[in-house]
C-alpha cells in the first residue's frame, strides 16, 4: 500500500503486509519492500527489505533475502538474513547466511549456517582514525 505525500511522491507505509492466502500457488520471483506473510506456496526466489513470515501452511521454496524472516511452516533452499526466528512446527531445509537465529522447541533446522557479516562496516571501521 502506498502513500502519496503533498508533493506527489510514493512512500512505503511501513506497516503494509502483503498476504498470500492459503491455496495460493505462485511461481516466479517476487521483490517488495512490504511485509510478506505466507500461507500458500511459493516457487520462486523472494527478496525483501521487510519482514517475511510462512504461516504454519505456508511453503517457500528458492532463494529468500530478507531483513528477518519467520517459520512457522516450511523453507526449501538458500536463504539471507539478518535474523531468522524458527517457530516449534517450522521447518528449514537449506543453506542459511545470518547473524542472528532462534529455533524455538518443537523447530526443525537441516541444513548449513553461515555468520553473516558487514564487509562494509568492518572495512570502514579498521580505516577510519581520529
Amino acid at each position: 500500500m502506498a502513500i502519496f505525500s503533498k508533493t506527489n511522491q510514493v512512500t512505503q507505509e511501513t506497516s503494509a503486509t502483503t498476504i498470500i492466502s492459503q491455496g495460493a500457488v505462485i511461481k516466479g520471483d517476487l521483490e517488495l519492500t512490504a511485509k510478506l506473510h505466507i500461507d500458500g506456496v511459493v516457487d520462486g526466489n523472494v527478496k525483501s527489505s521487510n519482514e517475511v513470515s510462512i504461516g504454519k501452511d505456508g511453503t517457500i521454496k528458492g532463494e529468500l533475502k530478507a531483513s528477518k524472516l519467520i517459520v512457522n511452516g516450511v523453507f526449501e533452499g538458500t536463504a539471507e538474513c539478518d535474523y531468522i526466528e524458527i517457530m516449534k512446527g517450522g521447518i528449514i531445509k537449506g543453506n542459511i547466511t545470518i547473524k542472528n537465529i532462534t529455533i524455538e522447541n518443537g523447530g526443525c533446522f537441516a541444513g548449513t549456517s553461515t555468520l553473516k557479516t558487514d564487509k562494509e562496516e568492518v572495512k570502514n571501521a579498521t580505516t577510519k582514525k581520529s
